[in-house]
């Protein structure tokens, strides 16, 4: 039985396609998580510089559905608004309702390819340093005993005081005092060897994003590199064919 069609070949398709088809295999492999040949081999096997881009999925009723038959609607959020907004992760920015000094940060962020990789492993280096230094504390006994309890309220009768009944006659009504007592402790000593192996489980997937951003720095100085060599014997070769037609003049 053959398999399936992977999803993953129309998501790499699609995110070349949202890139302007600019961006390399190499690029796509990185943001997904694969294997850069297997795009390649994507690439070539579905012809998508041939492809037209895949069409937004349509989000409206099926032709012929009559359900919104007789509703006017209504209409609809005002300009830019905001209602749906939530982390903020998809929020569309407005240049007309940046803060003056957001409007002076945008115009400063690094968009240069190598610049915003170098940005990203600064980052991991400092998140492993971070990391490391917590291995240290929980190895010296920084985590301390956990200790929880539980309490309950008491009451006991300390005396009487005298007290007013309806009819003006006075009768004795006991007195009481209140307070919490402990009537169960829990002491929980963390495991020093399971937070260790958590810590460095967990160092481990940083240093390999670290080499992964390292890798396709390299790649893209690499490309940068080849294009500028390129270019260099492009001018070189148009300098000695006009040297050559000015000699021959």
């Amino acid at each position: 039985m053959s398999r399936g069609r992977s999803p993953d070949r129309d998501r790499a398709f699609k995110i070349w396609c949202e890139s302007g088809r600019k961006m390399k295999p190499s690029e796509i492999a990185f943001e997904m998580g694969l294997n850069a040949s297997l795009i390649r081999k994507w690439k070539s096997l579905d012809r998508w510089d041939e492809q037209p881009d895949p069409l937004p999925r349509s989000r409206g009723a099926p032709t012929g559905n009559k359900n919104a038959v007789g509703n006017r609607g209504g209409p609809g959020g005002p300009l830019r608004n905001q209602k749906a907004f939530k982390t903020g992760e998809y929020a569309t920015i407005w240049l007309d309702t940046l803060e003056a000094d957001e409007k002076i940060l945008l115009f400063e962020v690094e968009t240069d390819p190598i610049a915003q990789i170098e940005n990203e492993i600064r980052l991991l280096d400092l998140r492993e340093r971070r990391m490391l230094q917590l291995r240290a504390k929980v190895l010296e006994g920084w985590d301390a005993d956990n200790v929880s309890s539980k309490s309950e309220l008491f009451r006991r009768e300390i005396g009487e005081q005298p007290k007013f009944d309806g009819d003006g006659n006075i009768e004795m009504v006991p007195v009481y005092e209140e307070s919490l007592k402990e009537i169960e402790r829990t002491i929980k000593t963390p495991q020093k060897l399971e937070r260790i192996l958590a810590i460095e489980d967990a160092l481990t997937r940083v240093q390999d994003k670290k080499g992964k951003y390292l890798d396709l720095k390299y790649k893209v100085a690499a490309k940068a590199l080849t294009e500028e060599e390129q270019q260099l014997r492009i001018e070189k070769l148009k300098a000695e064919v006009k040297a050559m037609n000015e000699k021959a003049w």
